[in-house]
């Protein structure tokens, strides 16, 4: 980017030792102004939430009601925060259940503070669904997918700071970043026994009500960075199943790893405390409030507006 720079130098000239002649100097030189890449954030609210049924009867497992908003209405308002999220992209249904996510968000724009764009989930899977962004975010190089009933305080900045040091070493091999986290919240009690090795019952050493464990595979959040190459490998997908429905995480990611053309990396979060859920249903949500009320504290402390990325 070229920029001009004007150098104002103030001096006393000889003869005119009662004025100040002030000599301005117009320098045009080429400065790098370092541009910030725009990040357009790709929310997947279709499915048929069969975990979320009764509710997912009558309305999307996206708008599950939490503190009064749907659950995607928290994940939008969250992403406004980033100044360099530049769009928000719901992939839903066009028909009356994807309507509903469509009228709700209707004349909020202002209030999100954010474009929202809305294309059409034609029942492809969750491959598909992203296929059918790609018109949307295939010229900015890398952009951001997101199930919309998956709350997290992720800070993007981090991410994509992880992503970069992935593309820096492994250059065109990588296919994208996965949000992952060590630690879970049990919804059971767990016990300690006196001796785990025993062929019969134990003796009990210690009750632990509903622990936060830490996972010898760290699980997937649902939150992905990807580039490009993603959709290389979708449309692959797509042509072998016969333009037919097929699964993100089944058909696609569970098989880069083991095939080598592609590398996935990936991105921990509770190594700073950030907890993530998926809101399965009214009553997984219920039975994990505290949780919930956690993350959402997480989320709205962050200060609008002036979160980097």
């Amino acid at each position: 980017m070229e920029a001009t720079t004007a150098v104002c130098i103030l001096r006393r000239c000889k003869g005119h030792s009662s004025a100040l002649i002030m000599i301005i100097i117009i320098i045009t030189t080429t400065i790098k102004v370092p541009v910030k890449k725009k990040l357009k954030a790709i929310l997947l609210a279709g499915g048929l939430g069969t975990r979320a049924k009764p509710f997912t009867d009558y309305s999307p497992k996206a708008l599950i009601p939490i503190h009064g908003r749907p659950a995607i209405d928290h994940l939008a308002r969250y992403l406004s925060k980033f100044s360099c999220v530049s769009e928000i992209i719901i992939v839903c249904e066009f028909d009356s259940f994807g309507r509903q996510i469509i009228n709700y968000f209707e004349g909020k724009e202002k209030i999100i503070g954010k474009r929202i764009t809305f294309i059409e989930d034609k029942k492809k899977g969750t491959g598909g669904s992203i296929l059918h962004a790609e018109e949307s975010v295939r010229d900015d190089g890398f952009f951001l997918v997101w199930f919309a009933d998956n709350l997290c305080a992720l800070q993007i900045d981090g991410l994509i700071a992880e992503y970069n040091k992935v593309i820096d070493e492994y250059k065109n091999q990588v296919l994208g970043v996965l949000v992952v986290s060590k630690k879970r919240h049990e919804e059971t009690g767990r016990v300690i026994l006196e001796d785990n090795n025993a062929a019969a019952n134990s003796l009990i050493k210690e009750f632990i009500e509903k622990p936060v464990v830490t996972l010898d595979c760290p699980e997937a959040a649902g939150i992905y960075l990807f580039n490009n190459n993603i959709f290389g490998v979708l449309h692959s997908k797509s042509r072998e199943s016969n333009n037919g429905t097929f699964d993100l995480s089944y058909d696609i990611l569970a098989k880069v790893p083991s095939v080598g053309e592609y590398k996935l990396a990936s991105y921990e979060i509770s190594r700073s405390d950030t907890y993530w859920i998926d809101i399965e249903s009214p009553a997984h949500m219920d039975r994990n409030r505290k949780t919930v009320d956690k993350i959402l504290l997480q989320m709205q402390s962050s200060i609008p507006g002036r979160q980097p990325c």
